[in-house]
């Protein structure tokens, strides 16, 4: 039987969240929304870049607390309600759970391996715009040696803070992206069937090809 892949667009997305080096570019007259997301992001900027750039932390020690800044940083159920759409009503509680908690690792894997392909990029931030429901998007750019790359991150304040719900590397929507495959795969097959093939990692990466740092 054939068997469908993810496609999914959040790996490189994600270590560009996280592999930073700040640049703000100088904005006028920034809504108290922008402001503040838009600081949300930097203090992730400055938290990761002290771990990245520590001597003294082995390697997978980084890994491990980047980690855990990302999941403090995004709202993965938020994500994942957003990615599912219509079908999260159609896990059960438990299904709920265990795909978010696959989804937090398949995101945890993915990154993981670009974190060792870490060189000192750059990142400005270099806009940033008003969303629907009070969100903020906060536009950046990685400078990497040979090439940059767009990356979005989509922002939205929750009672603990602002929180990342969405990444767009270069025009393409984690989730947008992501809720195509759910969708497709969910037609056919079951909810657990889904949660396992992201277990299993069945996933294609399709960040820009050389866009990668």
């Amino acid at each position: 039987m054939h068997r469908r892949e993810l496609v999914l667009a959040s790996g490189p997305a994600l270590a560009a969240a996280l592999v930073l080096a700040a640049g703000v570019s100088a904005q006028a007259a920034l809504s108290a929304p922008e402001t503040e997301a838009r600081g949300t992001v930097q203090s992730t900027i400055e938290m990761v870049l002290g771990i990245l750039r520590n001597p003294s932390l082995p390697q997978e020690a980084k890994r491990t607390q980047v980690e855990q800044i990302a999941y403090d940083r995004f709202d993965f159920e938020l994500i994942s309600r957003l990615v599912l759409a219509q079908n999260w009503n159609k896990l059960s509680p438990k299904q709920q759970t265990e795909f978010v908690q696959a989804f937090k690792k398949h995101l945890s894997a993915t990154y993981r391996d670009t974190l060792d392909n870490f060189h000192d990029e750059r990142i400005t931030i270099e806009n940033s715009r008003l969303e629907p429901k009070g969100d903020v998007t906060v536009m950046t750019v990685v400078h990497g040696a040979a090439s940059e790359t767009k990356v979005d991150y989509r922002m939205r304040k929750l009672p603990d803070g602002w929180r990342g719900i969405d990444v767009i590397v270069e025009g393409v929507s984690l989730v947008q992206n992501f809720r195509s495959q759910t969708q497709s795969i969910l037609s056919s097959e079951s909810p657990d069937q889904l949660i396992q093939r992201l277990r299993d990692k069945q996933i294609q990466d399709v960040a820009p090809k050389g866009k990668q740092s």
